[in-house]
């Protein structure tokens, strides 16, 4: 979440860089991204998650909007969580109805792929007692199918160590687990260009953070 403001400069790559995306939509995109960067809490966030959802109304063919309003539900439900697990879930699962759209349109998209298994993490955590063991199998195996798809793409490692790190050493966490992940995504986020201004370029801080943890 602390990475937040580095949204507000894609707007300005739009700016000298398009991409061949209508200018309407481009647009409409470097609004929304500037409003994801000036989100103070789960509201603000809840109001730009809509923002993008009217984007992906407008613009069918389009996945990035539907990319943009699950990630933005999702920060916002584990905004919440310790103080409405309900809502987070129902966010989560908002979450997931959006994803899947957007893999209708791009169905071999990895960005895809792993924000389904970071919201897989927000369910997990209604009841990990309960529901960990299902759902922690559920989690790797969606972020071994992103990392399938591209290799390359740093938020795998990042979501895979993380998850990991949080996870009891005794079901196979715990910081020397993760590291090997959390050091490849600070590698992988290094080398990563995004493909256009609006492609996702979040996580950068928060892994380096973490890989910095677990040496």
């Amino acid at each position: 979440m602390k990475n937040l403001a580095v949204f507000i400069f894609a707007f300005c790559w739009f700016a000298l860089n398009a991409h061949g995306q209508n200018e309407k939509f481009q647009m409409a995109m470097g609004k929304a991204f500037a409003q994801m960067s000036a989100a103070k809490g789960p509201e603000d966030l809840k109001n730009t998650a809509n923002t993008f959802s009217r984007i992906a109304n407008a613009e069918a063919g389009e996945w990035l909007p539907q990319y943009y309003a699950a990630l933005t539900h999702l920060w916002a439900g584990y905004r919440i969580m310790e103080s409405n697990m309900a809502e987070a879930q129902a966010l989560a699962k908002t979450a997931l109805s959006e994803i899947q759209a957007g893999q209708k349109i791009a169905p071999s998209e990895s960005e895809l792929v792993a924000l389904e298994a970071f919201a897989y993490q927000l369910q997990l955590l209604e009841d990990p007692m309960t529901k960990g063991a299902e759902m922690s199998g559920k989690i790797f195996a969606t972020l071994g199918k992103a990392e399938s798809l591209n290799p390359a793409n740093p938020r795998v490692y990042y979501l895979r160590g993380n998850f990991t790190l949080n996870m009891p050493e005794f079901f196979g966490g715990g910081a020397a687990k993760a590291s090997p992940d959390l050091q490849k995504a600070v590698a992988a986020y290094d080398a990563f260009k995004p493909a256009s201004p609006f492609h996702p370029t979040w996580g950068a801080e928060e892994a380096g953070e973490l890989a910095e943890k677990v040496k």
